[in-house]
């Protein structure tokens, strides 16, 4: 078993989106994930949480975000329940999980990639 967890200032997630606009939110976003963000009304709390989420599985791969897995690679959407479902490069990864939490000021995101014979 692999975990990871990340942690992000909202306001820090503001600030970037201020300052790139759409460049920094395409970045971040995959398609799917922005009409989930539009239907939010362009929620910070949700952005920072995906934000974090992809972060916290780069993490539980132990390559972070960078060359061999980007935030568009990670794609994080929500079942029928509002459980987060994980997708990595367009596959759905039942051995990855992930929660996501919100507060005033941040979001914070843990996950967990199982070990075979836990899956």
């Amino acid at each position: 078993m692999m975990i990871g967890c990340d942690i992000i200032e909202i306001d820090r997630i503001k600030n970037a989106i201020e300052k790139y606009g759409e460049r920094f939110i395409n970045r971040i976003l995959t398609p799917k994930e922005m009409e989930i963000f539009e239907k939010r009304n362009r929620s910070l709390q949700f952005f920072s949480g995906r934000f974090a989420a992809k972060e916290s599985i780069s993490k539980s791969f132990k390559t972070g975000i960078g060359k061999e897995l980007s935030f568009k690679d990670i794609e994080i959407l929500n079942s029928e329940k509002g459980d987060p479902i994980v997708f990595i490069k367009g596959a759905r990864r039942k051995d990855i999980e992930v929660s996501i939490s919100h507060g005033r000021d941040y979001s914070i995101a843990v996950s967990i990639i199982k070990d075979k014979e836990e899956v």
